[in-house]
């Protein structure tokens, strides 16, 4: 027997040290010679667009003809200049919105399941729960197609990777590839929801959303020799596989994928902490657990715990319900906003994340029911990106990016409505708008869905 606990307590061990160590599937930092290899993760996307082993030499799986003496050329440069924005890709989708675990507009009135005149909000909530042993379920389907990263235009933008240093600072080192850049970013968003009430003040919920993630990168790089041949950076004469070669120093370079898995797993807990003596105004706190069942690496997760207690408001009127809610989201540590480029992976603090919505929804005729929600969540030392631009060595003006960590404020609102088609059955529509560019902006985004509440 205490060998079985010896056994048990190893294996337990050794998984988490691997957990902690867990290795890159594209260490681009490393000079990986011929082992370099190309990963499907989505993760890896961005690092390996020029190659498997990046931006290096022939001889070490990049793009690049192989030079003596300074084989990683323009590695570290490509790695600080396209790692934030890989890593603010990532962190975003690992937040993105979801059609929460609610009553869906019947209350509990006098002990019994009332239908209210507005069928309540979509992508807020209310204070409402669902009543003693009784089940809300529901599913909603979202489209996410992103266009901007903090008012860059991903679909066209520059950056300038320079040179490596060298000792005696020759002329090469003054070299720059020109980059002009394409990201298409596009996410199909399943999300299944089920409430239990424990009691008639207790709720606990369950959310689990299905990700479809579709990702395509074009990078058109464009070398700029200040050096006298021999001493010339250029590409390879013969192209790989991704690579469209339009000259010694122009190439093309395209690099896709697609994953599609369970996101993160969402637990939570509610209790209608107070309730005014009519049952139309309520106060309810509740916390929500994030569980890193989503792959980080593929974009699915965000590969770490995260802890949201929040507090909701709300007031059932004849005609007009108003409600609000606020939160805070704390989280632990994940490869998103660390560097997937090294070996191991190293990992950095997800942003933590202040949360806030606030809105009413209009009923008629216990049939229909429009709403309207300000919502907004602020990250807190998150990373980000601005434009800038880049003078080169005889003086030319390229466009290029400039990382930086930072608080960052996303606003959006979001319009819809839900039909009763029948009894307990609703029919839910919604559009969620960006009111401002900070982090990944994403076009109007549709959502559709069905929910039911059983008495």
């Amino acid at each position: 027997m205490k060998r079985i606990h010896a056994l048990t307590l190893m294996a337990a061990v050794s998984w988490l040290v691997s957990m902690a160590v867990a290795q890159s599937p594209c260490p681009t930092q490393v000079l990986q010679g011929s082992n370099a290899t190309t990963s499907r993760d989505l993760i890896c996307l961005v690092p390996q667009v020029y190659g498997p082993g990046g931006l290096v030499g022939q001889n070490n799986g990049g793009p690049l003809q192989t030079t003596v003496g300074h084989e990683v050329h323009f590695q570290a440069s490509s790695i600080s200049s396209f790692g934030p924005l890989n890593s603010e890709v990532g962190i975003a989708l690992s937040q993105l919105p979801i059609a929460p675990p609610v009553a869906a507009g019947f209350i509990i009135s006098g002990g019994t399941l009332t239908q209210a005149e507005g069928f309540g909000p979509i992508l807020s909530e209310r204070a409402d729960t669902v009543g003693r042993h009784r089940l809300f379920v529901g599913a909603s389907y979202q489209f996410f197609q992103f266009d901007k990263v903090d008012g860059i235009d991903i679909r066209n933008f520059g950056v300038v990777l320079t040179h490596e240093s060298e000792p005696g600072n020759p002329v090469f080192t003054n070299d720059i590839i020109a980059t002009q850049n394409r990201i298409d970013l596009k996410v199909h968003q399943m999300t299944f929801v089920a409430t239990y009430g424990v009691t008639r003040a207790l709720d606990i919920s369950v959310a689990v959303p299905v990700l479809d993630v579709r990702m395509g990168v074009t990078s058109k790089a464009t070398i700029f020799n200040f050096e006298s041949p021999p001493v010339n950076h250029q590409f390879l004469p013969t192209p790989e596989p991704n690579e469209t070669l339009i000259g010694p120093y122009d190439a093309l370079f395209t690099n896709s994928h697609a994953a599609m898995g369970i996101g993160d797993v969402t637990i939570r807990a509610k209790l209608r902490a107070w309730q005014s003596q009519n049952e139309r105004s309520a106060l309810a706190v509740g916390v929500d657990v994030r569980l890193p069942s989503g792959d980080a690496n593929n974009f699915l997760g965000a590969g770490t715990w995260g802890v949201r207690p929040f507090a909701t408001i709300s007031h059932t009127g004849r005609f007009v319900t108003p409600h609000s809610s606020l939160g805070f989201q704390g989280n632990g540590d994940s490869v998103l906003p660390g560097a997937v480029t090294t070996q191991p992976v190293t990992k950095a603090k997800m942003p933590d994340v202040f949360s806030y919505a606030a809105g009413a929804d209009v009923g008629f005729a216990h049939r229909i029911s429009f709403t309207g929600d300000f919502i907004g969540q602020t990250l807190l030392h998150a990373p980000k990106i601005s434009k800038t631009t880049y003078t080169d060595f005889a003086g030319g003006m390229h466009d290029n990016v400039a990382p930086a960590i930072d608080t960052v404020t996303q606003l959006s609102i979001a319009a819809g409505g839900k039909l009763r088609v029948a009894g307990q059955l609703l029919l839910v529509g919604n559009v969620l708008f960006r009111l401002n560019d900070a982090g990944l902006h994403s076009r109007p985004a549709p959502l559709v869905g069905l929910s039911y509440t059983f008495r």
